[in-house]
């Protein structure tokens, strides 16, 4: 996989992270919406300390029954199924959300994204009213991905 072979993935990710702090949505965001990185993500740790310096909220999703379910990052951790740690708090309203970051295996220019199959970002998106990134290593960006009717665009992709 392309992100793989991102032999300076610390730095970059930092760079990624001062990107998406820079955005208007970011700035005016009370609380933030991220995910912890895995499988060659960017590393979300040094996002998750410039959400906490900011005075922001940092939330995180969990799955439920194929449903992306919002909470807040200072509950208790647990590895899901998926292997991906995830907070074990309360559900949260999906009004809570003030930005939300989305992962992606690739994505266009335009905002199109390839996730990793299961939709549930798709499912997601549509039902939150917060601004969207799609965020990614300048590697994983790409011309064009093949759509479905049921994928559902970025509003932006931002990368390093």
């Amino acid at each position: 996989m392309v992100r793989d072979m991102v032999d300076d993935h610390l730095v970059r990710s930092v760079q990624l992270w001062a990107a998406v702090a820079a955005l208007p949505e970011y700035v005016e965001a009370s609380s933030v919406m991220a995910f912890v990185g895995a499988k060659g993500e960017p590393d979300t740790d040094p996002l998750f300390a410039r959400i906490a310096a900011d005075g922001k909220r940092l939330l995180l999703p969990r799955i439920t029954d194929r449903a992306i379910e919002v909470c807040d990052a200072a509950a208790p951790m647990a590895v899901s199924a998926f292997g991906i740690s995830e907070p074990t708090g309360p559900a949260l309203p999906f009004d809570e959300v003030g930005f939300v970051i989305v992962p992606g295996l690739a994505f266009t220019p335009l905002g199109d994204r390839l996730g990793y199959g299961a939709g549930f970002y798709d499912r997601f998106l549509p039902q939150v009213s917060a601004p969207n990134a799609g965020v990614c290593f300048a590697e994983q960006l790409v011309d064009e991905l093949p759509v479905a009717p049921h994928d559902v665009r970025v509003q932006r992709v931002v990368s390093a």
